[in-house]
């Protein structure tokens, strides 16, 4: 396939966006398990440096249990974070159903419009290689 630097960069962050959503739907399964801390992801600050330079976008894990992706590699720049400084109840408990949700939902949109993005970027692609016929 081809494959551009847009392209790619664009996989990444849906990579990125991918294991988000899956930290977020975690977190909002243990909402009632007590002492369960949240768990976090950066990646888009790195990403932006990403596209700056060449650095390759991957999967850094802090804990071998934590979520894993051999596409993204093991120590790069996408960050699975437990947030254990906190605690909203006394069962130590520091997930805000709330604020999971709204990240889930700000989540689902940056994937969508990565995903609108790709699309758009791939028909580009399709349009010049068939020089606008199909």
């Amino acid at each position: 396939m081809l494959e551009t630097k847009l392209v790619s960069t664009l996989q990444k962050a849906m990579d990125g966006s991918t294991v988000r959503n899956a930290v977020i739907s975690n977190n909002i399964a243990n909402v009632n398990t007590p002492g369960y801390k949240k768990m976090d992801v950066s990646f888009q600050k790195e990403l932006e440096n990403s596209i700056k330079s060449t650095q390759k976008l991957s999967l850094r894990k802090t804990n071998e249990k934590h979520i894993s992706d051999h596409s993204l590699g093991s120590d790069g720049i996408i960050n699975v974070t437990e947030i254990s400084d906190t605690s909203l109840r006394t069962d130590g408990n520091n997930v805000d159903i709330d604020i999971e949700l709204a990240a889930l939902a700000e989540n689902t949109l940056y994937f969508n419009s990565l995903a609108e993005l790709l699309t758009s970027q791939l028909s580009l692609l399709r349009t010049s290689i068939t020089e606008g016929r199909r």
